[in-house]
């Protein structure tokens, strides 16, 4: 079977090629949950084959390793498990699927004495051995969340936006409510983010976790959900709560077998169960296209966490309209709605983490409702209006206040997704060979109130070295 890839992946795929050519040989593939970071890899992965190269695909956990088989299989690429006892253990084989934790454990590192290429999954975790062992390979790292030290690698590609994902109809739109906030005004900060016994007894009292399953009631529409402790004392009330009040929900932790958790999952997808409570276990690499509700019930500084958190929600899936996010965390006043456009850096972060609330994000005093002002001039839910005026980010008794964009923050951002539509657009241009101006005549139509900016548009990530038309 032959792999099929969508324009945007196509794009990926010739970006990538463009910064091995430069020497640029640890690159990051940044695109959001949804984007097929994995068919990207696998067409990749396809093309090596046929040139004899060498390819090593790591992961993080046994599940994920037998996701990757699944999907090479699917494609009919001949490669071995990296297991030692596994039955498709075969040193042999010119692709190698590994996890990360079975290669550090055993020190049986495939393809030492070559050049492979490589792809690291969840690259924004730490695969500093993979790069001692392999100084010269060629690593694709792939994640939708490059937001933590990301200084070992070399560049990035970032193919595509999400709120691109999402009006393609590939991801979802997110509805978000916050009736109630849990105040962490008394939680000290340790190593970057809440300090985790403060923050345990803080959301544990009674009120907080009634809290939870009440707004859940009020706003949840017993959709199958996802809710996010901070511990597993936590987890395991919250999901006493939900029982008691009627509401099927179940716990998974750190110790839950594989079993179990698939059993958490077989039943909320038939309904037999409406919440699985869990402690991180579903953050990351887990899919369950059929949530289409999130609960917040951990308060993070972590954009990364946070991301991953409410991706478990955003994926397309039959009959699903929307995604619900109950954030009685507030994370979304802490790191802003998840559509919105973001930068990251390959520098080496300062010891000292900047904590700002963000001050584009508004709450609807009607129905609270989530939204950003950057997309919406009123509550997109029931069409509440709040007067232009912009404040400086206060709290008070865990109780924060909303804003609304100034005019500076709606033309920075016009002028990021222009940004990100010049480099689309150029590589459409050089694709089909047309003329020069023609990026900047499409551009000018769409985004005339900010096109006296592009002349700020100077490095572009990728081939595209053009000089924008004066």
């Amino acid at each position: 079977m032959q792999v099929k890839l969508r324009n945007y992946q196509e794009m990926a795929i010739a970006q990538l090629d463009d910064e091995f050519r430069k020497g640029n040989r640890r690159v990051i593939l940044w695109a959001i949950m949804g984007a097929g970071k994995t068919t990207i890899a696998t067409w990749l992965i396809a093309r090596a084959v046929q040139y004899d190269f060498p390819v090593i695909f790591i992961v993080r956990g046994r599940e994920l390793v037998k996701n990757a088989s699944e999907t090479l299989d699917k494609y009919k690429i001949a490669h071995s498990i990296n297991m030692a006892g596994h039955w498709r253990y075969d040193q042999k084989k010119i692709v190698q699927v590994c996890s990360v934790d079975t290669l550090k454990s055993r020190k049986n590192y495939p393809f030492t004495d070559k050049e492979p290429l490589i792809f690291l999954d969840e690259a924004h975790k730490n695969y500093d051995e993979i790069f001692e062992i392999y100084p010269n390979a060629f690593i694709v790292g792939m994640t939708g969340t490059p937001f933590n030290d990301m200084s070992s690698y070399h560049s990035y590609v970032h193919p595509v936006e999400g709120y691109e994902l999402r009006d393609q109809g590939h991801l979802v739109p997110e509805k978000i409510y916050c009736p109630h906030i849990i105040d962490v005004s008394a939680v000290k900060i340790k190593a970057g983010d809440f300090e985790k016994k403060q923050l345990e007894s803080v959301v544990t009292s009674s009120a907080v976790v009634g809290n939870v399953v009440q707004d859940y009631i009020t706003y949840g529409q017993s959709r199958p959900t996802v809710c996010f402790a901070v511990s597993v004392e936590h987890s395991l009330q919250l999901t006493q709560a939900f029982n008691d009040a009627g509401i099927k929900a179940v716990h998974c932790d750190a110790n839950s077998n594989d079993k179990e958790r698939k059993d958490a999952r077989d039943n909320i997808v038939s309904g037999r169960i409406s919440v699985i409570c869990n402690v991180d276990i579903f953050s990351v690499g887990w899919d369950c296209p059929s949530i289409s509700c999130i609960i917040l019930a951990r308060p993070t500084w972590s954009l990364t966490w946070y991301m991953q958190a409410i991706g478990r929600g955003l994926r397309s899936h039959s009959g699903k309209s929307n995604c619900i996010i109950l954030d009685n965390a507030g994370n979304v006043f802490r790191h802003g709605t998840p559509y919105r456009i973001r930068e990251i850096s390959l520098e080496k972060p300062s010891k000292k983490k900047s904590r700002v609330m963000d001050n584009k994000v508004c709450t609807c005093e009607e129905c609270f409702f989530i939204f950003d002002p950057e997309e919406h001039t009123q509550c997109p839910e029931c069409g509440w209006v709040k007067p232009r005026k912009l404040r400086e980010i206060k709290s008070s008794d865990g109780k924060l206040i909303e804003y609304f964009e100034s005019e500076e923050d709606r033309q920075e951002h016009l002028f990021k997704m222009m940004r990100a539509d010049y480099y689309k657009l150029e590589w459409v241009r050089k694709t089909k060979k047309l003329h020069v101006n023609w990026v900047f005549i499409q551009l000018k139509k769409k985004y005339e109130s900010v096109f006296h900016l592009m002349d700020k548009i100077t490095v572009v990530p990728t081939s595209f070295q053009v000089n924008p038309a004066k």
